[in-house]
Formats: C-alpha cells, sequence, structure tokens
C-alpha cells in the first residue's frame, strides 16, 4: 500500500484517482474519483458528460499528457496509475485556407 501525499489516505494500486477536465468544467467539480483501475475509462467520461450536461460526446478524445487514450481500455490497459487528469473534448480541427 502507499500514502497517497494530497489526503494522507491509505490506498492500494487497484484504484486511480481521476479528475475529467472539459471547457464546460471539470468532474468531480472538486478533488478527484478514485475508481477501480480495472474499470473502462469510458464509464467515468460517462459520468461527467451526465453530471456536466455534455451532449454528443460520441467523437470526444481523451487525453492524459497529451496523449490520446482509449476509452474502451481499463487505467491499467492506458498505462494509467496514481493520480490521473484526463482532457476530454472534440478533436482538434486541421484548419487550413
Amino acid at each position: 500500500m502507499t500514502e497517497d501525499q494530497v489526503t494522507g489516505n491509505k490506498k492500494t494500486d487497484s484504484h486511480v484517482d481521476v479528475v475529467i477536465l472539459t471547457t464546460s468544467g471539470s468532474y468531480p467539480s472538486t478533488g478527484t474519483d478514485s475508481v477501480p483501475s480495472h474499470q473502462k475509462v469510458r464509464q467515468q467520461l460517462k459520468k461527467a458528460a451526465q453530471a456536466l450536461g455534455l451532449v454528443d460526446t460520441d467523437t470526444w478524445v481523451a487525453k492524459v499528457g497529451g496523449r490520446e487514450i482509449d476509452p474502451e481500455k481499463s487505467y491499467i490497459d492506458n498505462g494509467l496509475t496514481g493520480s490521473v487528469r484526463i482532457d476530454f473534448g472534440p478533436r482538434e480541427g486541421g484548419g487550413g485556407a
């Protein structure tokens, strides 16, 4: 078990602390959610969309540290552990003239 430096709570590697950031706000609005590390990322993204009143997020992308992750995979399968900050939003357009 490791010591969580933010809260001082004892925890196991079977959970990750997750916050989802969008242009409409963050979920949860304060702190993080502790979720099972084997849970698919998609589940937390759906919770965030509902809580923030987001619609039509099917084509949005999730990124951690600028790297796109696969929401259909678990946190572990995406190589995510500890505290995870997920940027969730529309795919950036290419632009051009």
